[in-house]
């Protein structure tokens, strides 16, 4: 074994960790419909770096790297995507928008809701 096959093996290992850093990501926001704290630009940066080592790794035919740079372009804009899709969604059964709720109608007098700690 040279150091050409051992980079080789290092490179399907990182190439396996870069594949499998974001698909937890991409499943919780997928369960929990949620992608709200999920920064756009972050993604869209990462998309065009991998883009761009994607090209480099065609010219120079390294193809566990290229298979790398794949998946984080298709998890990250799929991540883009659920982030679009799940903007609008309300958060409770009960289809009130609790965010935007107003309490301000409330009296004084009625005191706090019901759990509210001072």
């Amino acid at each position: 074994m040279n150091i050409y096959d051992l980079a080789n093996y290092i490179s399907i290992i990182g190439t396996c960790c870069g594949l499998f850093s974001r698909v937890p990501q991409v499943y919780r926001t997928y369960t929990t419909k949620s992608a709200g704290d999920l920064s756009t630009n972050t993604m869209v940066i990462n998309i065009t770096a991998n883009s761009c080592f994607l090209f480099y790794t065609i010219v120079n035919e390294q193809y566990p790297i290229m298979f790398n740079c794949l998946s984080v372009i298709t998890l990250e804009g799929s991540l883009i995507y659920m982030k679009n899709k799940f903007a609008n969604i309300k958060k409770s059964n009960s289809e009130i928008d609790l965010i935007e709720s107003n309490l301000s109608g409330m009296s004084s007098s009625e005191g706090p809701p019901i759990g509210f700690v001072r």
